[in-house]
């Protein structure tokens, strides 16, 4: 990846915490770590891998997101305002009674999405199922699940990656979120997954270089179903006194986070 190309993603993904920050700020309330962890994992993928065109969401041949990460929800509607999918004014209304983006994302209301956020294994038995639906097809159109390394230690989790691994789906892709923060990396995601089948990469989720060369040594075209573990580190997380899922920001606490980002973003 040039450098041009490579400090165009790093701009977006700071616009897109900010978007985030002032999200869950205007709100008082909503999930920020998560979101903010994985603005550049999304950003990657909906400006560097994903075929769609926005103006079109509902193309047979777009390649489908799906997540059951609730706590990403902000990321999404984020990047999906970025990339032209709706305007960004609806950013500023989530949450709001009757608004269009609400704490889980409406499928058949909001562009770009594709499908409910779900407890996880309805969720990823459905990601298997669609991807088997979409191959073998002319475009062969990928599926890209979203989840948590949590999951990981759900047996109905384990039991349907390990069903979706007998069946041939090289078109479906899960992200798995892995926080190397504390004792959560005592999950070890890459070994688990391959013992169950899937082919397996790893990349750090806020490093572009990173994400392209794993995404590019995947064949979508034949093999078993394939797994990214995207490794979360430290430094793309907002210091804020208190790190609850799901709070109220404070307007003082917002201008901190905003100041901050803004810091980051000059070092690049």
């Amino acid at each position: 990846m040039d450098e041009k190309k490579f400090a165009k993603l790093n701009n977006i993904s700071a616009e897109v915490r900010k978007d985030i920050l002032r999200m869950v700020g205007i709100a008082r309330s909503g999930p920020l770590e998560k979101s903010l962890s994985a603005a550049s994992l999304l950003v990657y993928l909906y400006w560097e891998e994903m075929l769609f065109v926005p103006g079109e969401p509902r193309r047979e041949d777009r390649d489908r997101f799906m997540t059951d990460v609730p706590e990403a929800v902000p990321a999404l509607y984020a990047v999906l305002a970025r990339r032209g999918f709706f305007e960004r004014e609806h950013l500023w209304h989530y949450r709001r009674l009757g608004a269009m983006l609400q704490a889980l994302p409406d499928f058949g209301r909001i562009p770009g999405v594709d499908a409910p956020c779900v407890a996880a294994r309805p969720q990823i038995a459905m990601a298997g199922a669609l991807a088997r639906e979409l191959f073998p097809a002319e475009s062969s159109p990928r599926v890209i699940f979203l989840t948590d390394e949590k999951n990981l230690l759900c047996d109905e989790f384990i039991a349907d990656l390990k069903k979706s691994s007998g069946k041939y789906t090289p078109n479906l892709l899960v992200l798995v979120l892995q926080n190397l923060r504390g004792d959560t990396a005592r999950i070890a995601a890459p070994a688990r997954l391959s013992s169950f089948g899937w082919d397996v990469r790893e990349a750090f989720s806020s490093d572009f270089e990173s994400l392209e060369n794993a995404f590019m040594s995947f064949n979508f075209a034949e093999g078993a179903p394939k797994a990214l573990v995207a490794l979360q580190s430290e430094d793309v997380f907002v210091k804020l006194e208190h790190s609850e899922a799901f709070r109220s920001l404070s307007m003082g606490e917002l201008d901190m986070a905003l100041e901050e980002l803004e810091e980051k973003s000059n070092e690049r």
